[in-house]
């Protein structure tokens, strides 16, 4: 069954084949693809379903998580807690379809993946970064308390197929 993140509006779980069709239409979308560091564009549904087959068979307690995001039965996005290296911090990351921008589910979102590291990872610390052409991620992980770390950093975006300059932020629990 895997990991259930439960807000308000949003169920965060493990994705489900049934779910590449969703992933594929809107991760694939260069408005979000753009925004994420893995995400290639296009994105198609074949490369949705090697994600969920990986994702899902890839996933132990206590390790990266990776999940799918639905409101009202319907995936809506996607987000997930990991650590780029053994040492690192643990990093949120996240996105949200077009067509549910400006609702507010990104926050909500982003808050479910920290009370996660927070309590079922134990973290006392979490970073994330954002695009510098992506003013409303910034504005997400300042309402969840995050503040900055470092500007002028250089990150490869796939979607972009090059690098692209980023924010850092930290928060501690």
């Amino acid at each position: 069954m895997g990991p259930r993140i439960e807000t308000e509006r949003l169920l965060m779980r493990l994705p489900e084949m049934g779910d590449a069709a969703n992933i594929s239409t809107f991760l694939g979308d260069y408005d979000v693809a753009k925004n994420t560091a893995r995400v290639p564009h296009p994105y198609p549904i074949l490369a949705a379903e090697m994600w969920v087959m990986t994702t899902r068979a890839s996933w132990q307690p206590g390790g990266n998580l990776s999940l799918t995001v639905e409101m009202d039965g319907e995936v809506v996005g996607g987000g997930g807690v990991f650590k780029r290296t053994p040492d690192a911090d643990w990093e949120i990351g996240y996105w949200i379809g077009k067509p549910w921008w400006g609702r507010g589910l990104a926050t909500e979102l982003g808050q479910g993946l920290v009370d996660y590291a927070r309590d079922t990872l134990g973290t006392r610390r979490v970073i994330a970064g954002y695009y510098t052409d992506n003013p409303a991620s910034g504005r997400v992980l300042e309402k969840l308390g995050f503040q900055h770390a470092g500007d002028g950093v250089r990150a490869f975006s796939m979607a972009r197929m090059g690098p692209a300059d980023m924010h850092e932020l930290s928060l501690t629990l």
